[in-house]
């Protein structure tokens, strides 16, 4: 079965963020699942292609994965407009690929919210099932935390929000709390799978982090930081910390950032 799965920040271990999908897609592959990956660079991310782009996209094999990357390079420094245009981009090359890639199922993940888009188009169109991985609630999450305050486009995010949940064959939740907010929305709990969010704990052991950081032996006590740095994320709690700690001498105690 022929899996053709988007996820705009896809990337490897290579990479400096999250690898679930990665991880997702290495458990389908050993289910005995083809998996296409689409989508599209990002910076410091590391989706395993290096090779050139021709007319803005470039695809290969990595590790199985079959990935086809857009060359539409997204930052965390981009103004709200231009992560639209970003946004809008993405969403317009998935939906070609929807109508020229062969497949069975359709696998998307967010955020942003618009990579539900070619889900629904494979099922309109392609009759193909759908299912859609919800990381975080939109709009909840950009209206608590301010980042859009216009009506009309929050109007307009919860109405395509809806029509994603209602869509999909079947929701992934990556927490008990986003389960809860999609079954606030009306959908059917049935409809919904928790999939918690986790961790590589490989990837902590003592000689993963010694090798990253030399001034680490078996006598620190090691506080991991080990998520995104960004708005939504209380980074600003680590500092604080860290800066309690130096006033103290507390020199053990190691506070480090996973790459």
């Amino acid at each position: 079965m022929r899996v053709l799965y988007f996820h705009q920040y896809f990337q490897t271990p290579k990479g400096t963020g999250g690898t679930r999908s990665y991880a997702m897609a290495q458990a389908l592959i050993k289910a005995g699942y083809n998996v296409t990956m689409v989508c599209s660079s990002f910076t410091n991310g590391n989706t395993g292609l290096n090779k050139p782009f021709i007319k803005n996209c470039r695809r290969g094999m990595v590790d199985n994965i079959d990935v086809i990357e857009f060359n539409l390079n997204y930052s965390n420094n981009l103004s709200y407009y231009e992560r639209i245009k970003v946004f809008i981009k993405f969403t317009l090359f998935s939906i070609g690929i929807i109508f020229r890639e062969p497949f069975d199922i359709v696998f998307a993940t967010s955020t942003p919210l618009t990579t539900g888009i070619p889900g629904i188009f494979a099922r309109l169109f392609k009759k193909k099932p759908f299912i859609f991985e919800i990381r975080d609630l939109w709009p909840e999450l950009p209206r608590a935390m301010q980042i859009i305050k216009n009506p009309i486009i929050l109007g307009l995010m919860n109405i395509l929000e809806l029509i994603c949940y209602r869509s999909a064959n079947k929701l992934i939740a990556l927490s008990p709390g986003i389960k809860e907010g999609i079954i606030k929305k009306g959908i059917k709990e049935k409809k919904i799978n928790l999939i918690s969010n986790g961790s590589d704990l490989n990837i902590f052991s003592e000689k993963a982090l010694s090798a990253k950081n030399k001034s680490i032996n078996k006598d620190n006590f090691l506080a991991v930081f080990a998520g995104t740095h960004g708005a939504a994320n209380g980074l600003d709690t680590v500092l604080d910390t860290a800066l309690v700690l130096k006033k103290k001498n507390k020199k053990k105690i190691k506070i480090i950032k996973i790459k």
